[in-house]
């Protein structure tokens, strides 16, 4: 890690998410400068997020429930290496350094990520269940340029690009829409090197409350901004490993 780079993590919850939080949290503070958490519909913040290195946003005090968009609340005035991370995900100690290497790598003109898809080059029947080709950050993967990368395993340099609230029309499909404006920006998506199980899904959450159990039968809308937009494999110029 540049030790003269500031590292953020910007971070969306939910009160049902609460348990599985403490766990997630406690995998990312050895690894960070600053940790942003927007807390969607919170009465209250709770005890263990009240460190030096956390700063909250209760939603009702700021612009509401913004679901997964509260992971880029603030994101855009941040300067340094920008980490989006899930509620749920337990993040390996050698996260940080091994995603900035490859940040490094692409001389900071790619925005990386262990999760993400390629299309299909004809419409999809289903965002969810139609793609040519999905990458899990549970399973093992080389370098890959892609279509579109996940939101909750991403990581990029402020000199790459500025995420703004502006990017998301709409909730819960940041995946979407951060890879869209990477695209027209001509911004490369790629998916980190790791291997299986160097992520992992945390044991405590209940999957019922989670964005793909909420859409994944009802994507209709998912799948026509997907196939209203021209896909495209961003590519760039990718140095040996540091």
């Amino acid at each position: 890690m540049n030790k003269n780079e500031w590292v953020t993590f910007h971070m969306a919850t939910m009160p049902s998410r609460v348990v599985a939080l403490f766990d997630t949290v406690n995998s990312i503070l050895p690894q960070c400068d600053k940790l942003h958490i927007y807390l969607n519909n919170f009465e209250q913040v709770p005890a263990f997020l009240i460190h030096p290195k956390i700063t909250t946003y209760m939603s009702h005090r700021e612009m509401g429930d913004l679901g997964d968009v509260g992971k880029f609340y603030k994101t855009a005035s941040q300067r340094g290496y920008i980490f989006t991370v899930d509620d749920k995900i337990i993040y390996p100690p050698d996260y940080v350094a091994q995603m900035i290497e490859t940040i490094e790598r692409t001389n900071r003109k790619a925005a990386v990520s262990n999760h993400g898809r390629n299309f299909h080059n004809r419409p999809s029947r289903s965002y969810y269940f139609d793609i040519q080709e999905q990458f899990s950050y549970q399973n093992a993967y080389p370098l890959t340029f892609v279509h579109e990368v996940g939101t909750g395993v991403l990581a990029w340099h402020s000199d790459t690009l500025t995420a703004g609230l502006d990017w998301f029309p709409h909730t819960n499909m940041t995946d979407i829409y951060f890879s869209i404006e990477c695209q027209k920006r001509a911004i490369p998506l790629i998916i980190h090197p790791h291997s299986k199980f160097w992520i992992t899904l945390g044991t405590k959450h209940n999957e019922e409350y989670s964005i793909h159990h909420f859409l994944n039968r009802r994507d209709q809308f998912q799948t026509k901004v997907c196939n209203d937009f021209e896909w495209k494999i961003r590519t760039c110029k990718v140095n040996d490993k540091l």
